[in-house]
């Protein structure tokens, strides 16, 4: 019986439909930091299908910044997270889905608050826009790339 209960669970955490759009590679270019970026990541499913894992890389001309991201279903049309990068930093991801859009929200107001938002355009086509949160409490874009899926 227990068996039975762990392999529905693993089949619904995996069937989330925005998600599931997302999952494969991509890869594309776009500004981040006032500077031209190389984006490629990749969406896949984890540990029995219970996690969807970003792996995400920006290469810059002064510097390569990569990150990994767990998002996991908490709720309908809702999500939870880690983030952990190469700058040594993990935050928590409280994220969101809003049509064929998932708004990322990460760190804590201890640290820095930011969002990232991942907007399907197609199957195949993402723009990825990245903001962050000031002291004065106003957003600031830093970020904007658009990938397509190579698989």
């Amino acid at each position: 019986m227990h068996l039975l209960a762990a392999l529905v669970l693993v089949v619904q955490a995996n069937l989330d439909p925005l998600l599931n759009r997302f999952a494969g590679t991509w890869s594309g270019s776009g500004t981040v930091l006032n500077q031209p970026s190389k984006i490629s990541m990749s969406w896949s499913w984890e540990l029995n299908g219970q996690f969807l894992r970003l792996s995400f890389k920006n290469e810059m001309p002064k510097q390569t910044f990569e990150g990994h991201a767990y998002y996991r279903p908490s709720a309908e049309n809702r999500y939870r997270g880690m983030w952990f990068d190469n700058a040594g930093m993990f935050r928590p991801l409280d994220a969101r889905r809003d049509g064929d859009t998932l708004v990322s929200r990460w760190g804590t107001p201890e640290s820095e608050e930011g969002e990232t938002t991942y907007r399907l355009l197609s199957d195949t086509r993402m723009d990825i826009i990245d903001r962050v949160k000031s002291k004065d409490g106003t957003w600031r874009e830093f970020g904007r790339s658009t990938v397509e899926k190579t698989r």
